[in-house]
């Protein structure tokens, strides 16, 4: 596990020290606040995340470097845990492509447990018609007996996205989640991107992702079933109004865990995205609902809302 962190964070290291040697002098600097996560679920667990950062480095909404801290704040029931946060980011990504990179570094303390945190990406144009990422993700799992305990994961991989012909699109991604406690999730998530209706930004896709479990008899610090697979039906919509990026999904699949009889789930996303260049602000926010398996049975849901602000000056 630590080698493969290590070796994504210098592959990352390299890109973004390659990357900001090409960039032009900065002109502006910026503040992030206020940034709010909010979320809860069908088993009583609810999530308060406040965020604020100095950006002293800052060309737009996708490009600064900067620092940031976080307030978390859980509760289940009669019980509930706090942890700070704290983060140093660069951020490169094109507006028009979506390919560059994304670093962030954080140190979280909750409960007395001190963890190294990221949730870092790379992409980039393989060819013509082809993209590649790379990613790695660190951070607590979020359950209540998860962190009471100290549970943490580490999640890296890999993905493809290659255009099979003109309209048409497919992305596949494997990694492999591996937990504190001893546990490993190999993970394989694929997408088939039709653009149905192009000068709408309306797409009809088909979903798919597995994971197992590779030791299902630790704790129940989280939802963890030997094998879980879910095939879904969606469709999105990616528009700009007025320098605003609209976009949405609405899916309806079906799952199985382990050998049960296979069961609904849904998701429900809408997003919107200010001007990226906007000298006064830059916004972004993004609302969803998800229903899928979890500790309880197959009817598990979940909804969160989230916004990031940041006005340069």
């Amino acid at each position: 596990m630590n080698n493969l962190y290590c070796s994504l964070f210098f592959i990352f290291s390299l890109a973004s020290i390659s990357v900001w040697a090409e960039q032009s002098p900065p002109t502006k600097q910026a503040i992030s606040i206020p940034n709010v996560y909010i979320a809860s679920d069908s088993e009583g667990f609810s999530t308060y995340k406040y965020n604020a950062g100095y950006i002293p480095v800052y060309e737009h909404g996708e490009k600064y470097t900067g620092i940031s801290y976080q307030r978390n704040y859980f509760t289940q029931n009669n019980w509930n845990s706090s942890a700070n946060v704290y983060t140093l980011l660069t951020k490169s990504i094109n507006p028009r492509t979506g390919l560059g990179y994304n670093l962030n570094v954080g140190y979280n303390e909750q409960n007395g447990y001190k963890l190294a945190t990221t949730d870092s990406s790379y992409s980039l144009r393989l060819t013509d018609t082809t993209k590649g990422e790379v990613f790695v993700s660190r951070d607590r799992v979020e359950t209540q007996n998860a962190l009471t305990n100290g549970i943490y994961y580490t999640f890296g991989g890999a993905s493809i996205e290659q255009q099979i012909i003109e309209r048409l699109t497919a992305i596949v991604m494997a990694g492999n989640m591996y937990f504190s406690d001893t546990n490993t999730r190999p993970t394989v998530r694929a997408r088939v991107v039709y653009d149905l209706i192009p000068e709408h930004g309306i797409t009809a896709q088909l979903r798919y992702r597995q994971y197992r479990d590779t030791n299902t008899n630790v704790a129940n610090n989280y939802f963890n079933p030997s094998e879980y697979n879910e095939t879904m039906i969606a469709f999105g919509m990616r528009k700009r109004i007025s320098g605003w990026m609209i976009a949405g999904t609405a899916g309806v699949g079906r799952q199985t865990v382990n050998q049960d009889p296979s069961t609904t789930t849904q998701l429900y996303e809408l997003a919107a995205t200010s001007p990226v260049a906007s000298n006064d602000y830059y916004f972004k926010t993004r609302a969803a609902y998800g229903k899928s398996a979890g500790f309880l049975g197959p009817n598990y849901f979940y909804r969160y809302v989230m916004q990031e602000l940041i006005i340069p000056f």
